[in-house]
């Protein structure tokens, strides 16, 4: 019976360690690769719903004369009114403390910015009313990106 030398068991041991170093690295290289683009990801999404949340509620109360753009929080803000039972509430979205806030009250009530419900991040909202119907709304993420959008306010029927 022949017996083997160490050289060609150190070889295979040492075939072994190369292939698990690279698995190691591929994994390590591939992680990085999906948190990047999980970061991109969420962050375009972010950007999409920020501003598509506010003209979403424009679009659902798609009523002349419902809605409104003014002052409020120490900012522009867009004021959306229904009505109920004969009492008129009022749906206020506005940035406060860099966030988008959304407010629902009595129309006529007196209440505080910091009583709204947080909904994303954000810097600032400019809304302003260039035509009549027009709707012009500008918004400012918490990264300092802006985007705008300008939705025709339409009567029911």
């Amino acid at each position: 019976m022949r017996r083997q030398s160490g050289a060609g068991t150190l070889a295979a041991l040492a075939l072994t360690c190369v292939f698990g170093a690279t698995l190691l690295l591929s994994l390590a290289a591939g992680a990085v690769v999906y948190r990047r683009v999980a970061d991109r990801v969420e962050e375009s999404s972010s950007d999409r719903i920020s501003l598509t949340y506010i003209t979403a509620k424009l679009h659902a109360s798609d009523a002349a004369g419902m809605v409104e753009t003014g002052s409020f929080g120490g900012g522009d803000a867009v004021f959306l009114y229904q009505d109920f039972d004969g009492i008129t509430y009022e749906t206020i979205l506005y940035v406060y403390d860099g966030y988008l806030m959304e407010m629902l009250c009595e129309k006529g009530w007196e209440m505080d910015a910091e009583f709204g419900e947080t909904v994303f991040p954000a810097q600032a909202l400019e809304a302003e009313e260039p035509a009549e119907g027009l709707l012009r709304l500008s918004l400012t993420d918490e990264n300092g990106r802006t985007q705008t959008a300008d939705v025709y306010v339409r009567s029911v029927g």
